[in-house]
């Protein structure tokens, strides 16, 4: 939450001539509300169930069929058993490393339903960040970029990654 990883994954998308999805807005889509409206309403967990279910029709329907894609995981996806082991086995799975206080100060826009509690986040950035480290094949320190560096350093990595076959 609050890394950067919608704007950078548009980015790169653009850079690389590739399909860009946002798995929080096709879920929002989906169920027909808001993340925040669904976590009031339903829960968390009928949440998760959605995500799961969105990012699994992505991973084997549309990026199996796509020469290239980015997706961008919402924050907590990875807390999902199903989505964190499928992600152990992707050849390509990149996290964007971002100090908390920036992170958690992006992610105070009202617009998440556990970006507002300073120390809530703290526990949600520390248990997600391990995880995403476990899956991540790149990882791009974000601090202090722009969205135009970061995006660059991943078109970068991932074109070294290619190059090794």
């Amino acid at each position: 939450m609050g890394s950067g990883k919608t704007a950078a994954g548009k980015r790169v998308a653009d850079d690389l001539g590739w399909e860009f999805y946002d798995t929080d807005l096709l879920v929002e889509q989906e169920v027909g509300a808001s993340i925040i409206e669904i976590f009031e309403r339903e829960g968390e967990s009928a949440f998760r169930k959605a995500e799961e279910l969105v990012i699994f029709h992505l991973l084997d329907e549309v990026i199996s069929a796509s020469a290239g894609t980015v997706l961008s995981l919402g924050g907590g996806a990875i807390t999902i058993d199903n989505v964190y082991r499928r992600l152990l086995r992707e050849n390509l799975v990149v996290m964007l490393d971002e100090d908390i206080e920036t992170a958690f100060s992006r992610a105070r826009n009202g617009k998440r339903p556990l970006g507002n509690d300073r120390e809530a986040f703290g526990l949600l950035y520390a248990k997600r960040e391990d995880l995403y480290r476990a899956v991540a094949k790149i990882v791009v320190q974000t601090r202090g970029k722009s969205i135009d560096q970061v995006a660059e350093e991943i078109v970068i990595q991932t074109s070294k990654r290619k190059d090794k076959g």
